[in-house]
């Protein structure tokens, strides 16, 4: 039981505990930086050079943000608490690329970020009517490949000998390479449009090292654009919007 009770527990605030774990790696990592208290001046011409290459691994926390439909609104009025509920459900992905970074300034960057990222997002029905009559828990999942194209500036503070912190903000153009839908007939599940546009900001920490830097950043990417294509399915009616959000922890090696 309490094995059970701590399972529960967990599935409930794990967007919590995932993002509180995400900023207590980043922040491990400042510290890290600040304790070794290195004396010499790696890489002292980097900032210099008009372009810089590197590749960057991923792990983001994403879920859908849904706006219900009046559909949704008219049988949550009738059925009061044996209404169907419909929640997204935040998971765990991947995306890794390469990276373009193009000094503008002093303490100006433009970075063109390509990837590819690997998704599986979730929304869970509470309450649905099943074929036999009862109602029960149904989860939709779309499994999404994305090819990525974030465009984003990066500023930059004054570097204190090995590191640095910078802000980084921009939008990111995303193409859905998977089939777009939860169910092989449409009108059984969800489907998604594939094209998507996000804006995304984050914070990091350059950290030179001898001959590479290195920079965890915090980022987030809030979607902008109604990926929802509705279909005949009961599960399709009851939402009239899905927007896609992340919260990313990513390692680039520069």
């Amino acid at each position: 039981m309490a094995f059970t009770h701590i399972r529960n527990q967990f599935h409930l605030y794990r967007y919590k505990i995932t993002l509180l774990t995400f900023l207590g790696i980043f922040l491990f990592s400042a510290q890290f930086v600040q304790a070794q208290k290195l004396n010499s001046l790696n890489k002292s011409d980097y900032d210099n050079k008009r372009f810089h290459y590197g590749f960057y691994l991923a792990v983001p926390l994403t879920k859908y943000s849904v706006t219900h439909s009046q559909e949704y609104a008219d049988q949550l009025a009738l059925n009061g608490a044996n209404a169907v509920a419909v929640n997204p459900i935040a998971n765990v992905g991947f995306y890794t690329g390469l990276v373009l970074n193009i000094r503008l300034a002093d303490y100006l960057d433009f970075r063109f970020v390509p990837g590819v990222g690997f998704y599986n997002r979730e929304t869970e029905y509470a309450n649905m009517p099943q074929e036999d009559g009862a109602a029960g828990e149904v989860v939709k999942t779309i499994n999404s490949t994305m090819i990525e194209l974030p465009l984003l500036l990066k500023y930059k503070s004054m570097r204190r000998s090995n590191t640095r912190l910078y802000l980084v903000a921009g939008l990111k153009p995303g193409f859905d390479m998977g089939s777009g839908r939860s169910d092989e007939e449409l009108d059984k599940g969800l489907a998604i449009e594939k094209f998507d546009l996000a804006v995304e900001y984050g914070v990091g920490l350059d950290v030179f090292y001898p001959y590479f830097k290195f920079a965890p950043e915090l980022r987030f990417s809030h979607g902008l654009l109604n990926l929802h294509k509705p279909t005949a399915s009961d599960y399709s009616r009851l939402i009239e919007k899905q927007t896609n959000h992340n919260v990313s922890l990513i390692f680039f090696f520069e």
